[in-house]
């Protein structure tokens, strides 16, 4: 039976007069690729935010290895084990690469040598260890996409959640983007929001959809690109050609 690392119990959270997320329950099961799709407004972002303590829940209940963590500051659950990266990756743009991952190794480091050779790891997990001496400011849209990967492993998470790392690549970059994520899948867990559906369908264990802040399904990506009712709210909106 899988092991559950992660239980997201009927959680919500309203912004003013637009619930966000309306008692949204899942589970993140260890070792694997749970994919998270629906359209613009769905509410994938914000389950994010509220998964890693940047929006406090409204109500229900986010619970990492038998803990409850709703409540925690982000800083906490990253120790924990949780790390998130965004939608935008924003590099510091006057450090060096190195220096960029150095910054993400340092709070998780006894000293600041064994940051330093977790720096050297973690750039060629992501592919950068030839450019470790490039300023973030000089990066092209897929390094910019890689340094924000692995500014995420650079904390050593257990639960690795990805926001929409596909965006602005082209089909060649995304195709080894996908043979990373396959790759991580054998030390990390990890929870991907995507719009791209050749990807979430092809790197995904499972899946669940979003629309309008509820989960409308959840299935084998083979199911949920059969379900009448995501076909509906999602797939049947021009997402299949994306």
């Amino acid at each position: 039976m899988a092991e559950k690392l992660l239980v997201i119990d009927n959680i919500s959270k309203r912004f003013g007069g637009l619930q966000a997320t309306n008692e949204v329950s899942f589970d993140v099961n260890k070792g694997e690729i749970l994919g998270i799709i629906g359209p613009n407004g769905a509410g994938k972002s914000t389950l994010f935010n509220l998964i890693t303590g940047f929006y406090p829940i409204d109500s229900g209940s986010i619970t990492y290895r038998g803990s409850r963590i709703d409540g925690l500051t982000p800083d906490k659950i990253c120790k924990l084990g949780i790390t998130r990266t965004f939608q935008v990756a924003r590099p510091f743009g006057g450090l060096t690469v190195a220096d960029n991952i150095l910054v993400a190794c340092l709070p998780k480091a006894d000293k600041v040598s064994a940051a330093r050779a977790r720096v050297e790891e973690v750039l060629k997990i992501v592919s950068l260890d030839k450019k470790a001496g490039v300023l973030g400011a000089d990066l092209t849209t897929l390094e910019r996409k890689r340094l924000e990967l692995g500014k995420a492993l650079a904390t050593n998470p257990e639960i690795l959640l990805l926001d929409e790392v596909m965006t602005g690549l082209k089909p060649k970059e995304m195709d080894d983007m996908m043979e990373l994520i396959r790759e991580l899948k054998k030390t990390k867990t990890i929870v991907i929001v995507e719009h791209v559906m050749r990807v979430i369908m092809n790197v995904s264990d499972r899946i669940i959809v979003l629309d309008h802040g509820h989960k409308i399904a959840e299935g084998l990506p083979k199911e949920i690109a059969e379900n009448p009712t995501v076909i509906e709210a999602y797939l049947g909106r021009g997402a299949k050609n994306a």
